[in-house]
């Protein structure tokens, strides 16, 4: 599987969940500003829950062990500023 994002596809997903009331416009813009590869390289909560969403995984919120396993099966990574792709070996994901 592999997915591709851009900025303004994160800040869309960030609006829909209500970032933009919690962090203002500033803060908003400050990550815009950021970019995929600063987020990725800081271990973004944000950024790593828009991936686990773009992923299909049914919550944003995934525990530790479900986590490690879908890192086990990442083979590859591209980040810039304005734009991300992930592609991850075959995995379900199954909270029970």
């Amino acid at each position: 599987m592999k997915i591709s994002a851009t900025i303004d596809e994160f800040v869309e997903w960030l609006k829909e969940r209500g970032y933009d009331e919690r962090l203002g416009e500033d803060g908003i813009n400050a990550l815009k500003k950021l970019g995929f590869s600063s987020l990725l390289f800081n271990n973004s909560p944000l950024l790593l829950s828009f991936i686990f969403s773009k992923l299909g995984a049914p919550s944003e919120r995934i525990n530790e062990r479900i986590r490690f396993e879908i890192a086990k099966r990442v083979s590859y990574v591209f980040a810039e500023r304005d734009r991300i792709e992930i592609e991850i070996k075959r995995f379900i994901v199954d909270e029970k």
